[in-house]
């Protein structure tokens, strides 16, 4: 009939796989579930290595605390990690690996003989090449960042300098003895905030602590005097306190913990010396900032510095400056 289309007759699917190109093949045949396959089990071994694996101990250990700190909103100090996240990692790929079994279906029978695994070799070793490739990426990028994050900006010294009052607080420290922080003019003071309980910045607080007294000079430390304010002042008792200050191995007077009489006398300290702790009313837990105060020997607040890691080498720095400096000589 005139203006009619031509029918094609319809080619069965073995004969279409014959004519189409050895690419296009790969595509519509198992060899592509192949490769899928081959890249989802080793990326789910890497992601396993990164949630289960050491986060101490080397490139390894530096590289899963760093992916868990990016991916899975890890947190340092307690090791933790956002299983939410962890699960949305984990389950992309197993979702994408779903969507191609189900559009190729009629090639995962295939996959139940061993001589189709050994036709495509080259195709799950490209899978496996892909993600090794990309974690060697990731790893690149990793020692790369750390790199940068290890170049610190010289110490800025007088440009970041201040001269701040100490509130005329009268605390009671661990040993039940009356003390204000007047008391310790003429010396460098390190004041910090901690509180008994605390399982998350105050080791780390404590830790720097110790390694700042260790990496001192016997005169330069004879020099100096540490402070730390109660941040929980309506539980903590001078027992306690002489309790925590033992057991971290700190003695004194060279480490003093401080409370006072009313907490709401604590509390106005903190917010003077712009500590910030909240509690949390569910768990009871005090969020804090791991912050460290300089007091030069006049008597004033002089640089404030926390636990990154450009602080804690400007830490040590300004301490050492004020250390060096006469009475006499401080603004």
């Amino acid at each position: 009939m005139a203006g009619s289309v031509p029918v094609v007759p319809a080619l069965p699917p073995a004969a279409l796989g014959r004519r189409l190109p050895a690419g296009a093949r790969w595509l519509t045949g198992p060899g592509l579930l192949v490769f899928l396959l081959a890249a989802l089990v080793a990326y789910e071994a890497f992601l396993l290595l990164t949630v289960f694996g050491p986060t101490t101990g080397g490139a390894v250990g530096d590289f899963v605390r760093d992916f868990q700190r990016w991916c899975y909103r890890g947190d340092p100090r307690t090791g933790g990690v956002s299983w939410l996240a962890v699960s949305v990692m984990m389950g992309e790929p197993l979702f994408v690996a779903g969507v191609a079994v189900l559009l190729w279906r009629d090639a995962v029978r295939a996959l139940a003989a061993g001589a189709t695994w050994r036709r495509h070799a080259g195709a799950a070793a490209a899978g496996l090449g892909l993600v090794a490739l990309a974690v060697a990426g990731l790893a690149w990028y990793a020692r790369a960042d750390q790199a940068r994050a290890a170049v610190v900006p010289p110490f800025p010294g007088e440009r970041i300098r201040v001269r701040l009052d100490l509130p005329d607080t009268t605390f009671v420290d661990q040993r039940a003895r009356e003390f204000r922080l007047a008391d310790l003019r003429g010396r460098v003071v390190l004041v910090t905030g901690v509180y008994a309980t605390c399982t998350t910045a105050c080791p780390e607080i404590f830790l720097e602590l110790k390694k700042i007294l260790g990496e001192l000079a016997p005169a330069d430390r004879a020099g100096l005097s540490v402070v730390a304010l109660s941040l929980n002042p309506e539980y903590e008792t001078s027992e306690l306190m002489n309790l925590v200050a033992e057991g971290r191995g700190l003695s004194y007077p060279e480490f003093r913990y401080l409370n006072t009489p009313r907490p709401a006398a604590m509390h106005e300290a903190l917010t003077r010396l712009q500590f910030s702790a909240v509690r949390d009313p569910r768990t009871g837990v005090i969020d804090h900032a791991n912050l460290f105060l300089l007091v030069d020997r006049s008597g004033h607040i002089a640089y404030r510095f926390t636990l990154d890691p450009r602080h804690q080498a400007w830490l040590r720095e300004g301490l050492r400056a004020l250390l060096h400096e006469s009475h006499a000589g401080a603004p």
